[in-house]
């Protein structure tokens, strides 16, 4: 669905998509913080984790879900930001 804007609106959506940005980002950097714990907490990265925990060989410990949720979420909220950075700048 195309939506036809009138120049005047151009300004506002920018707007917008920029304090998007800057949440998203300040979102990205606490998820991040917080995936440094866990990658120090059991001394594996994140990349490393999420390889071994999807192929069932860590278990089923809370922790390894709620760092799997944080990782996965970092890559939406990195994809979101991507679109957003490609509206931006075109």
């Amino acid at each position: 669905m195309k939506a036809t804007l009138t120049i005047e609106e151009f300004p506002i959506i920018r707007d917008a998509l920029k304090r998007e940005m800057a949440l998203l980002e300040a979102k990205l950097q606490l998820i991040k913080e917080e995936v440094n714990g866990f990658e120090k907490r059991f001394n594996m990265s994140s990349s490393k984790f999420i390889q071994d925990f999807e192929q069932g060989i860590l278990g089923d410990d809370q922790a390894f879900f709620e760092w799997w949720g944080l990782v996965r979420g970092a890559i939406k909220l990195e994809e979101k930001m991507s679109k957003i950075k490609a509206v931006l700048s075109s």
